[in-house]
């Protein structure tokens, strides 16, 4: 049988049964690092990750988001607006095109 390093018995108040835990030096060890793993897990991830946005550079993110999307909105008339005009400049060259070739072929004079 294994030598019992530490014995841990637990009354309830009024309650009938115990709760008796038996741990062994072995059991001890493995808890212990076990709980420094852990915890050095956690100090290492608290200094690594980022920390949250302040409410000041969320302001600032936001307010450079919106004006971003209403720059891509301008954008997006001025290019509809530029494809309207080169559609206009397509059929008015096309005309003139017609207007200069004559019938047969060649250029009028």
């Amino acid at each position: 049988m294994k030598e019992r390093f530490c014995s841990l018995i637990v009354l309830g108040p009024g309650a009938p049964n115990t709760f008796k835990l038996h741990l062994s030096r072995t059991a001890i060890v493995i808890l212990v690092i076990a709980f420094l793993i852990s915890f050095l897990a956690v100090i290492w991830a608290g200094h690594t990750l980022p920390s949250g946005v302040s409410d000041v550079n969320r302001t600032r993110l936001e307010a450079e988001n919106h004006a971003l999307k209403m720059e891509t909105a301008n954008a997006a008339i001025g290019i509809q607006r530029l494809n309207a005009k080169v559609a206009e400049l397509e059929e008015l060259s096309q005309r003139i095109e017609q207007i200069t070739v004559s019938p047969t072929g060649s250029p009028a004079d």
